[in-house]
């Protein structure tokens, strides 16, 4: 029977998703309810409950049902806790995803609406509100519409109309039930000032959050959802409940911590129409000239948990959030190359044909993976017998050619009492169990098939120990992991997922904690992996379902998107929302996972892959083989080149992970971030930013002749990368758009290094020469950049082991410019053999005469050059100097 399931869920979908297997907030008996509160829920502070203490501020609020508790703690950099839950006595506690965030420091406050660093938060009593202030500025409110609506634990009663599915739902014959009753949560937080909102990814939708007061609320439940459809605001695989709302002068974050399901309806408005108006006249503004976004958060269970980070920069806010929930940890070198995938590459000799193909047709590559059917008999942590029956020579075949392979480990546990697997979770109670407290089954790849309890940590440190080498027999530390289907999907639950009166440990039903299920399993998959290792070699672990807080232990991809135009749209501002969210290591399937790409549109993925965290080709078993040399010569030499074209800049790409981990930037951006000042342009979702220095726009349409790419910013000059012509900004250009083009320009201002010559991995890249190609700012006199280097995989770097250097060039007078670097951290030890082997100069007005280097303090070396007149770019070859060895090249004009 479950393989009819199965056929019918992967096959009957293929023509577009099955919209009646998900919920809509109508079919959701608490987004329904809480979409219902249009008038003032009531809720005053207590005045006589007001205590302040070491950390901060408490209160109770009441209204004519309900009393709750309210704690306002200031934390570190400008950062707001605010907590509101059931009074002392509740019948049950609520649970907390707190795995998500890091430890915080909470610091006293002086008084009840000063912060530690000079930012005013405001307790208003009737009505209960929380206002924020950066410098005298009403920035956010919590509870400006009076939306607090907070539903109490209850002792079973009568059902009566107006309860009616207080205690228990019903969707699509499926019982849901609720013994201890209704728990939703929810209230409004206004953004003031604010034009637009971003984040709470993951849907498939405009970055720039829309106005939902006539559409469906976004919804934050992971789901396993074939084929989704783009322009939509259902829910997908991942949720990170953040978003940021940007206004010139200062950006505010909401970090909603809450694990249930969660509806969030966005209102763009004017500070006029609200509780605010006399909070923004106080400011000297005239409420109907101030935007301001209203969202409106509502979760089935938990409590109201919201961090807000007031900035007041973007880059301050990303600061912040890092603080928070962590950043992304310096991923392996392999990691940033390009991974070829399919579901299956049916046995070894298959993986040997297909790695042999990209060696012959000198087409880069550093990772092979496996999906399901390389297991035996879909039982994970095990190799098919006859398929791979020695998996340990072709995991060294691809080694010795400096090649990983990625295996997939889902969550579900196939029920067979011969599997060991299965056998040991059974025994150490690590499994979920259903309402009646019996072990939890339902039907996933291999049948019928149980899920390991990821919220007991016992079971998460026993997950964590199947890695090891003597457990996961044929593995190395070559082997990295994919876990996938981690929602959960469970293919006979409601909405494909698991039944919501599932229990976990410490007695918290599923709908307490389905979104952090798939977080707690990745995080306990990056810790095996680094263990086995002794804590030595940097694990790599790509997941399909996210939380906050993800991003400290893995990558995501945006799941089973479609080989279609759209996809291919719809993947940037994806993209966006999840970098934008605090998840910097993120992709999409290149050529869609389901149907076959026609040969234009696999080159436009591959070109707009290219310069996108997470790299990797992937396609359903029933789409046509797609290995780049399958296809007409033009189209594996364009495929070819955009390969090369991402290798080329893996000194750069490495260079801002690195830096993300330093300062929790994103690494593929979006304008508003880099160009603050340039309203128009922040929400471009067609074009991004790959660090500041590298503006990117491929092509979106099929057969376009010619690509419109929009340079954002006031008073800057931009550089096409091909031509080198300089182009002023803010303003458009066009250029033909032929097979190989990708519209890309350089930032002036910036200095960028690329590899000079690209080799076939990223480990025969390591230590390959490289190119310095500066773009001078619009006033000619200036550009810096930056340069990382380790060892590419090992934890070295932790010890001092690395190097991260400067590079600057300066006009110092009208008739001398100087190249310089400078080791911006001396902690760091590494005596690289990198050297620069040519010097790009754009933007070069200054006619040079002559030039030399200095390696040392007393003997200039002459330096050969070349300078177009025409496009002012300026050429030195072979200057001689190393990255991590100090110089000093004059450019006398």
């Amino acid at each position: 029977m479950w393989r009819l399931i199965v056929a019918c869920l992967l096959f009957g979908t293929l023509g577009a998703v099955d919209r009646q297997n998900f919920k809509t907030c109508d079919q959701s008996g608490f987004c329904k309810r809480h979409r219902a509160v249009t008038s003032p829920t009531g809720y005053e502070v207590v005045s006589d409950s007001i205590k302040i203490n070491d950390t901060g501020l408490h209160a109770l609020i009441k209204n004519k049902d309900t009393t709750l508790k309210v704690t306002i703690v200031t934390l570190h950099d400008s950062t707001v806790r605010v907590v509101i839950d059931e009074n002392e006595g509740a019948l049950k506690n609520r649970y907390q995803p707190l795995e998500a965030v890091k430890k915080t420091k909470e610091e006293a406050t002086t008084t009840k609406i000063l912060t530690t660093d000079g930012n005013r938060v405001v307790l208003q009593h009737k009505p209960f509100r929380v206002d924020f202030y950066v410098k005298d500025k009403i920035v956010s409110s919590i509870n400006a519409k009076e939306t607090l609506h907070f539903e109490a634990f209850k002792k079973k009663v009568l059902l009566t109309d107006r309860e009616k599915g207080f205690w228990e739902e019903t969707w699509k014959d499926i019982k849901d039930t609720k013994p201890h009753g209704s728990s939703s949560v929810g209230v409004d937080i206004a953004f003031v000032g604010a034009k637009h909102v971003f984040g709470i990814p993951e849907h498939a939708e405009s970055y720039s959050l829309r106005d939902t007061r006539n559409y469906e609320p976004y919804r934050l439940y992971n789901l396993d959802v074939f084929e989704y459809e783009t322009n939509s605001p259902m829910a997908l695989y991942g949720s990170i409940p953040y978003l940021v709302g940007v206004h010139q002068k200062r950006s505010v974050g909401a970090l909603w911590l809450n694990a249930a399901e969660t509806w969030v309806d966005i209102e763009p408005t004017t500070a006029d129409k609200g509780g605010l108006t006399k909070e923004v006249l106080d400011a000297d503004t005239k409420p109907r000239q101030v935007p301001q976004h209203n969202a409106r958060f509502y979760s089935e269970s938990g409590l109201i948990d919201v961090f807000i980070t007031l900035g007041p920069q973007p880059n301050d806010i990303f600061r912040q959030l890092a603080a928070l929930t962590g950043v992304t940890p310096l991923p392996p070198a392999f990691a940033l190359g390009y991974h070829q995938s399919r579901w299956n590459y049916k046995d070894q000799k298959d993986v040997k044909e297909v790695h042999d193909g990209f060696v012959k047709n000198d087409i880069p590559l550093d990772v092979l993976w496996l999906d399901i059917e390389h297991t035996d008999n879909k039982a994970y942590f095990t190799f098919d017998k006859d398929a791979f029956a020695k998996p340990e020579e072709m995991i060294k075949d691809l080694a010795d050619q400096n090649r990983k392979l990625v295996t997939i480990v889902d969550p579900h546990i196939k029920k067979d009492s011969k599997y060991y697997i299965y056998k040991e979770a059974k025994k150490n109670k690590f499994l979920v169990k259903d309402a009646k407290d019996a072990i939890y089954e339902g039907n996933c790849w291999p049948g019928d098939s149980t899920y390991i309890d990821f919220l007991n940590p016992k079971a998460r440190k026993w997950w964590s120990e199947q890695f090891a080498f003597d457990k996961y027999k044929g593995t190395s530390k070559d082997v990295h992991i994919w876990n996938d289907m981690n929602e959960p999907s469970v293919f006979n639950g409601p909405e494909i997922t698991m039944h919501k009166d599932a229990k976990h440990y410490d007695g918290f039903e599923h709908r307490d904690v389905h979104n952090v299920y798939g977080f707690h399993q990745h995080s306990s998959t990056f810790d095996g992996l680094k263990a086995r290792s002794n804590n030595e070699v940097r694990p790599f672990v790509l997941s399909r379902s996210f939380f906050a807080g993800s991003q400290r232990t893995a990558a995501v991809w945006t799941g089973d998107n479609k080989a279609d135009w759209a996809h291919l749209k719809q993947s940037i501002p994806m993209l966006l929302s999840l970098s934008t969210a605090g998840l910097p290591f993120v992709g999409a399937d290149v050529g869609g996972f389901f149907g076959n790409p026609d040969e234009e549109l696999l080159v436009r993925w591959y070109q707009a892959g290219a310069f996108q965290p997470f790299f990797r080709g992937h396609s359903h078993q029933d789409t046509k083989r797609r290995e780049p040399w399958l296809f007409a010569e033009n189209t594996t030499s364009a495929i070819r080149n955009a390969i090369k074209t991402r290798y080329a800049f893996l000194p750069y790409w490495y260079t801002l992970f690195y830096e993300h981990a330093k300062t929790g930037k994103p690494v593929m951006r979006p304008f508003w971030m880099e160009f603050i000042e340039d309203e128009p342009s922040w929400d471009e979702d067609r074009q991004w930013m790959v660090g500041s220095g590298l503006l990117v726009k491929p092509v979106l349409e099929e057969k376009v002749k010619e690509l419109s790419i929009y340079l954002p910013g006031k008073r800057q000059v931009w550089y096409d990368w091909h031509t080198h012509k300089a182009r002023p900004s803010p303003g458009a250009v066009q250029i033909p758009a032929e097979l190989n083009t990708i519209g890309l320009y350089q930032r002036g201002g910036t200095i960028i290094p690329k590899l000079s010559e690209v080799k076939l991995t990223t480990k025969d890249n390591h230590e390959q020469p490289i190119t310095l190609y500066i773009a001078v700012n619009q006033k000619g006199d200036f550009a810096n950049g930056t340069i990382y280097l380790d060892d590419g995989e090992s934890y070295s770097y932790e010890k001092g082991d690395f190097a991260y250097w400067g590079f600057t060039f300066k006009r110092e007078h009208d008739y001398l410019h100087t190249i310089t670097n400078q080791n911006l951290d001396k902690k760091g030890k590494f005596d690289s053999d990198v050297y620069i082997d040519k010097i790009v100069i754009r933007g070069a007005k200054f006619y040079p005469r002559n030039a030399h280097i200095f390696l040392d303090d007393f003997s200039p070396e002459d330096l050969d050059f070349e300078f177009n007149r025409d496009n002012f770019v300026m050429e030195i070859a072979n200057p001689g100097a190393f990255v991590t060895r100090e110089f000093r090249i004059d450019l006398h004009s």
